[in-house]
């Protein structure tokens, strides 16, 4: 039936071209949608193969499904037969569809404007669920339209929407109302099930970002050292010596203890232990008993950060990032989204292992006392430095690197860290969690300027310049217009708990 009725309609190269226009026009906006959040390379090197050709995937196949929907629907009104409420299903399927169009990393644009107080790192799949229920009521509007074109469905008087010599017309009489009570009905089942996804305990969620520690490759470039430090033709790159100066064997210590930070984030709330703990056992990474003493007992030992537990301190200092009382928070740039959006952010809707709503814990304890002048330091340094997944400073964190990395940068400023020194950590701490970008970054300063990545000024190397996705991005592309780049180690963590 479907076939005969798409074969009836496309007979005519008008609905052909209408179709064509539609799904074209709607995966550049999809495409525009997902550039609001991250880039294409990142979006595509920070998940899981999976998940990113199962976004493709169910993208353009709802796309050319509404498409086929559209030059349905026009040939159902042009013929003056009745129109029920399929428009209103596949129109429900194409706002949910672009909704969740995203990154795992930095979220999705247009999920606050449905109300979803969440990220797409809360959903349990990642958006897929709501984009392939999409597709399904997509799918139900090409049949109910196939049923009328090939006549299957009886017509009865006027449809609701129908052609006349003054335009498009609208009968609101009562059998096209009446028409409109299943599809409102399965529209209605299909919102309660979007917004209730966000609420599914995180142990229905799967991983779809990439994680693990980043391998050793050999890249071979065609330069030789100048006498100014940088490469010239000829020699090669020992890129095992720039990943062990980047992510070194021992780590890098900051000046700052773990304290009794750890105890008063669980008394707090913003960490549920039993939620954490879980957490790492589903990774298969489960939490030391070091780890679980500086949670449960607190720890004068110096923080130093490396391969092995890297993931734990991004989700500890996330806690202590969003929780801590900061005007970052309440007087900064994510300030100005308000109550009722500020958790729409990864950050916040994306915090899942807390007691209650994560929203609720924000800013609200001094787990992190600071002196007014810690607290300009912390803003002063924080407002220069990125991160490779989005445009965004430390100073606006909407994503969990952003807030667990502002949560790093009080602590040191609690402990008297210098300027320097807190740019310094942030150096080794973003290496880490960002492993594939800070490879491409140090291999970009050994192979210019001849500098290893222990030597490269930790404000420069943070700054939009490099550090932002765009400056990633830019530099990553000189790399490979001069040869250096052929092959990149793994993606390190990724966005979400």
């Amino acid at each position: 039936m479907i076939k005969q009725a798409l074969a009836k309609v496309f007979r005519q190269p008008v609905f052909v071209l209408l179709a064509v226009s539609t799904a074209t026009n709607i995966l550049f906006v999809y495409y525009l949608v997902l550039m609001q959040t991250t880039s294409w390379e990142v979006f595509w090197q920070s998940n899981v193969a999976f998940y990113n050709w199962a976004q493709v995937v169910l993208s353009v196949l709802t796309a050319v499904g509404f498409g086929i929907v559209i030059a349905q629907m026009m040939y159902v009104v042009g013929q003056r037969l009745a129109q029920g409420g399929s428009w209103l299903t596949s129109t429900a399927s194409l706002i949910f569809s672009t909704a969740v169009t995203g990154c795992t990393v930095c979220g999705a644009v247009l999920l606050p404007t449905l109300g979803i107080a969440a990220s797409l790192t809360a959903l349990p799949f990642g958006g897929l669920e709501v984009k392939l229920m999409s597709l399904i009521l997509v799918g139900w509007a090409v049949y109910e339209y196939s049923k009328v074109i090939v006549g299957a469905c009886k017509v009865k008087g006027r449809g609701l929407i129908t052609i006349s010599r003054s335009g498009l017309e609208v009968n609101w009489s009562k059998e096209n109302v009446k028409s409109l009570g299943t599809p409102l009905l399965i529209v209605a089942v299909f919102l309660l099930i979007v917004y209730s996804l966000p609420k599914l305990p995180p142990s229905l969620k799967i991983q779809f970002q990439k994680s693990g520690r980043i391998a050793p490759v050999q890249i071979k470039s065609t330069s030789k050292t100048q006498a100014g430090g940088g490469q010239q033709a000829g020699s090669a790159i020992d890129t095992e010596a720039v990943l062990a100066k980047m992510n070194p064997a021992n780590g890098y210590e900051i000046k700052a203890s773990y304290g009794d930070l750890g105890p008063r984030m669980i008394r707090a709330g913003v960490i549920d232990l039993a939620k954490f703990k879980a957490v790492y056992d589903r990774s298969g990474q489960s939490l030391t008993a070091d780890q679980l003493r500086i949670l449960t007992k607190g720890s004068n030992e110096k923080i130093r950060i490396t391969s092995s537990n890297a993931y734990f301190l991004l989700n500890f200092f996330w806690a202590a990032g969003l929780g801590n009382k900061s005007k970052i928070l309440t007087e900064g740039e994510i300030s100005k989204y308000g109550k009722k959006q500020i958790g729409y952010f990864a950050s916040t809707g994306g915090w899942t292992l807390a007691k209650g709503n994560a929203v609720d814990y924000l800013a609200k304890y001094r787990l992190i006392p600071l002196t007014a002048a810690q607290e300009a330091l912390v803003e002063r340094v924080s407002s220069n430095i990125y991160r490779p997944c989005c445009n965004n400073p430390t100073s606006f964190p909407d994503c969990n690197h952003g807030m667990a990395l502002l949560g790093a940068l009080q602590l040191m400023a609690a402990s008297g860290a210098s300027e320097a020194e807190m740019f310094e950590g942030a150096k080794y701490f973003n290496a880490f969690w960002f492993p594939q970008n800070y490879y491409d970054l140090a291999l970009y300063f050994k192979a210019t300027k001849g500098q290893d990545f222990d030597q490269i000024n930790a404000k420069q190397l943070l700054s939009k310049d490099y550090s932002s996705v765009s400056g990633w991005q830019r530099t990553k592309n000189l790399l490979s217009q001069k040869g250096l780049l052929k092959q990149a180690p793994r993606s390190g963590g990724g966005c979400g708990v």
